[in-house]
């Protein structure tokens, strides 16, 4: 099986960026439209859940702690203004935090960085 990503991304210019660079990768996207798919799906083999901090209203402790259960590396991004967010998502138990413009920018590299 293909290493597999799980987005809990609702934007799609960043939804289709993630799936392009995976694709490249070689590596499967499946885009979950909530917290609770999000984390049923970590279940299923996932290596890497990705989180787009623009979506309030997450859980982000549930969050991390699904994915540290299941064995799933987990990071965030959000605006490069929001360092409260930010604060908090790593305060959860989120690996890393990149701000929303490095992470369009460098999306492919950090996927890869974050497979490995």
């Amino acid at each position: 099986m293909r290493p597999r990503i799980v987005a809990l991304v609702p934007d799609l210019l960043a939804g289709s960026r993630i799936e392009e660079a995976a694709r490249r990768l070689g590596t499967e996207t499946t885009t979950a439209s909530s917290e609770p798919e999000a984390i049923n799906l970590l279940n299923d083999g996932a290596r890497l859940l990705i989180v787009d901090l623009s979506e309030r209203g997450l859980d982000l402790g549930a969050l991390a702690q699904a994915a540290r259960t299941s064995g799933t590396a987990i990071i965030a991004f959000g605006p490069h203004v929001d360092t409260a967010r930010s604060r908090e998502a790593l305060a959860a138990g989120i690996e890393r935090v990149y701000a929303r413009s490095r992470f369009l920018r460098e999306t492919q590299a950090v996927l890869a960085k974050h497979l490995s």
